[in-house]
């Protein structure tokens, strides 16, 4: 059995006082503990087969972010979780934590079985290196894939904001993240068998290159080295170098306006080289799409001198005594868990200040009103205030043929702690209030709150017309959920999905998708023309097909996307 760490930002769970102190309740009234949320999150669901153990060993990185994690960790509750187990709670219904001989932390929930490790931030760090570098600067400067920039021609979409202080911070927090990741591999005792790194998304750019530096450091060969095998999955886009030129330039301005001189002072283009010469020590990375590989191969080019070569579906990177691989794995869905919730049977069940959604939907289709929907984190890449108004553009449509509609607009909060974000929920608020006094009436209902696993698969198979319309999107799992939803409504009453500039509409369009299968794709960034473009495919009876639905259930799972991801890394030429 091999060895498989995965590291990430997050952990996938935390311990906090509130569900520790609530555990020893229960067991001091002898009632069983409320089952906790777990496999809810993206990354998790994504990793769900690995984390069931089989062909490998898993241990999970990632950051603590519950108060509690580290007594966890050092065995302070054990106590309380055997007493869990022995009362039969755990580990199917109550997460079950064994620290080992070696003190590493084994995690047990239901059929989950992996080791956790958290690595530990003080508060000011993690502001730094994660809020404002990773969220502030990174996140939206990957999503810079095209023109127009989104910070120039929207209302929410914020400029990347740089600066260097957090930028040391993010190369400390990968330091952290490396000098773990090495002392985990140290304490398993088993450096001599086969070991995969796989780090994940954007707020872990520079771990590998420094991971391998621990590796030289402490004298390891060349034999140990190649047993240990590194790759990295970006889960956004990836920015387009010659996109973000002005912004390059803007920022070199700012320093000649403040008299800035510091001669070993890092910009903005010297931290974006520096970061993706760091990606560079990966054996393997992996993209959604090749146009995100091709962006990330255009910046090498652009900066460094290397050479390009194609070898089947992989590109190789050479450059010095190393090669690099770069490959295209769009990510995929539990297939087997979301058509098993929106089934026959399985009824949609949510309220909302008050309000039964289910009853007002069903209300709403028997007056003969057509349903629109969206559901994703309040995040300004998704386009949710340009989406309003091409939602306004296709009703003014319908109401010239006599027709009515109404748009269930789902967000759940997100990030709510950066200034980019509260102000996009200030200005989602005033855009639905604006436009409900123009339209008339609850024309916009705004579900602000998020709709929980399983019942948001619920949600989205009662929509005629799924809005999907990000300014740009890593992929967008939320298009291939809908399309799923569909799968159990009868052929004659499925809907549409309208879908704009993301990885979703990318691998779509490159399989044949289109309107004939019920995917309207539309520039979210012109609402005239893509409300128009809407309504006309509803009146011609576009509807999601029965081909759409088949690829999705058959080649978009998230197990095949995790193990054809780790082959690559383990297949991955080395030089070094």
């Amino acid at each position: 059995m091999g060895n498989l760490v995965i590291v990430s930002n997050r952990s996938p769970f935390h311990f906090t006082t509130e569900f520790l102190e609530n555990a020893e309740e229960c067991l001091r009234k002898g009632v069983a503990p409320k089952s906790p949320g777990f496999g809810e999150g993206g990354l998790v669901q994504a990793m769900a087969g690995l984390l069931r153990g089989g062909e490998w060993n898993p241990t999970w990185i990632g950051a603590s972010m519950g108060d509690r994690d580290v007594d966890v960790a050092r065995g302070r509750y054990s106590d309380l979780f055997q007493r869990m187990l022995d009362e039969n709670h755990a580990p199917e219904h109550f997460p079950h934590i064994e620290i080992g001989h070696d003190h590493r932390m084994r995690f047990r929930y239901r059929d989950y079985s992996f080791r956790m490790r958290f690595v530990l931030f003080d508060i000011t760090h993690m502001h730094s290196y994660y809020s404002r570098f990773a969220n502030g600067f990174l996140w939206p400067i990957m999503h810079l894939t095209r023109t127009p920039l989104f910070y120039q021609t929207t209302k929410a979409f914020p400029r990347p904001a740089f600066e260097k202080n957090d930028f040391i911070q993010y190369t400390s927090s990968a330091v952290t993240f490396a000098n773990t990741i090495w002392d985990e591999i140290r304490r398993s005792n088993r450096f001599g068998e086969q070991f995969v790194v796989w780090n994940q998304d954007y707020h872990l750019m520079q771990i590998a290159e420094l991971y391998k530096a621990l590796l030289a450091a402490e004298g390891h060969t060349g034999s140990d080295r190649r047993r240990v095998h590194v790759g990295q999955f970006i889960h956004t886009p990836f920015f387009n170098i010659h996109e973000i030129q002005g912004l390059i330039r803007q920022d070199k301005r700012k320093r000649v306006k403040m008299q800035i001189h510091d001669p070993f002072g890092d910009s903005m283009e010297t931290v974006l080289q520096k970061i993706t010469w760091g990606m560079l020590a990966n054996d393997f990375v992996g993209f959604h799409t090749k146009e995100y590989c091709d962006n990330f191969l255009e910046a090498v080019q652009e900066w460094f001198p290397v050479n390009i070569r194609v070898t089947g579906q992989w590109y190789e990177i050479s450059y010095q005594d190393r090669v690099t691989t770069i490959g295209a794995f769009p990510i995929g869905l539990d297939v087997q868990r979301i058509l098993s919730e929106v089934s026959a049977g399985k009824r949609f069940r949510y309220r909302f200040e008050s309000m039964d959604i289910h009853e007002r939907i069903s209300k709403d289709k028997k007056a003969g009103l057509t349903i629109f929907g969206g559901l994703e984190r309040c995040d300004y890449t998704k386009g949710l205030v340009e989406r309003l108004e091409i939602f306004a553009r296709a009703l003014s449509v319908m109401r010239e043929g006599g027709r009515e509609a109404r748009f269930y607009q789902v967000t759940a909060p997100s990030r709510s702690e950066n200034p980019d974000y509260r102000n996009l929920e200030q200005v989602l608020h005033r855009e639905v209030l604006r436009l409900n006094g123009d339209l008339g009436g609850q024309t916009i209902i705004h579900i602000d709150k998020g709709i929980p696993v399983p019942q948001n698969y619920r949600f989205m198979k009662e929509v005629n017309v799924m809005m999907v319309t990000p300014l740009e999107d890593g992929m967008n799992l939320v298009a291939f959920e809908y399309i799923l939803s569909q799968k159990f409504v009868k052929p004659g009453e499925r809907g549409i999905l309208v879908l704009s500039s993301s990885g979703a509409s990318r691998v779509l369009k490159a399989k044949g998708f289109g309107e004939k299968d019920g995917v309207v794709y539309i520039n979210p960034l012109r609402p005239k023309d893509a409300g128009t473009k809407t309504v006309d495919a509803m009146e011609r009876g576009v509807r999601i097909s029965d081909r759409l639905i088949r690829y999705v259930e058959e080649e978009r799972r998230v197990d095949d996307w995790a193990k054809n991801n780790i082959d690559a890394i383990v297949e991955s030429r080395k030089l070094d």
